[in-house]
């Protein structure tokens, strides 16, 4: 089975989210990316460039938004263990976007073999930047959308079923790479 991180594309807009100190009560994801958003505003850089394209999926730091023509495909890739919250982006208002925590923790990942930085002080029992993630396939349980509990950024890992169907469902915005740096990632 191929698996993937999921990340928002280079070339589409990115966002910058409001100082909101909300937070979701999820003690299993790291505390910075518990932090709730309640308004992006396209981010554009120094100097300024100009927007990016407008995708169904986008990325800020490690806070994920989802429109909601994609959120019932991603609460069905997670196994319905999603959580949401609605954000508003600038200049998107005819648009519903919702900010998304997926909580599938599926403890799948094979540390004897993945290739990861040390871990952070900050972070006590996950480890650092996976750099190359390696599954063990007997733990895993299938799931085509998930988290590991050792990984510090909750980064969503997906498999090839998910970035087939995403692709399919012609969902723009996101990009799938199999490990940090991929020089070939999928760009949907």
């Amino acid at each position: 089975m191929n698996f993937f991180v999921v990340n928002s594309r280079q070339d589409y807009a990115s966002y910058s989210p409001d100082a909101s100190t909300e937070e979701i009560n999820e003690p299993r994801i790291s505390a910075y990316d518990r932090r709730v958003a309640h308004r992006l505003e396209e981010y554009l850089g120094d100097p300024p460039r100009k927007p990016g394209k407008h995708g169904d999926f986008h990325m800020s730091s490690f806070m994920y938004f989802v429109r909601t023509n994609a959120l019932r495909f991603f609460e069905t890739a997670a196994r319905e263990k999603l959580l949401t919250r609605p954000i508003a982006i600038v200049g998107r208002q005819s648009e519903e976007f919702r900010q998304i925590w997926v909580t599938n923790f599926i403890d799948c990942l094979d540390l004897n073999r993945t290739i990861a930085s040390p871990p952070l002080k900050k972070t006590p029992g996950k480890i650092g930047i996976i750099k190359k993630p390696i599954f063990d396939e007997a733990r895993w349980d299938g799931s085509d959308l998930f988290v590991v509990p050792q990984d510090s950024n909750s980064r969503y890992f997906c498999t090839e079923n998910f970035v087939t169907q995403w692709k399919a469902a012609k969902f723009k915005g996101a990009m799938f790479s199999r490990f940090l740096f991929d020089p070939d990632p999928i760009i949907s």
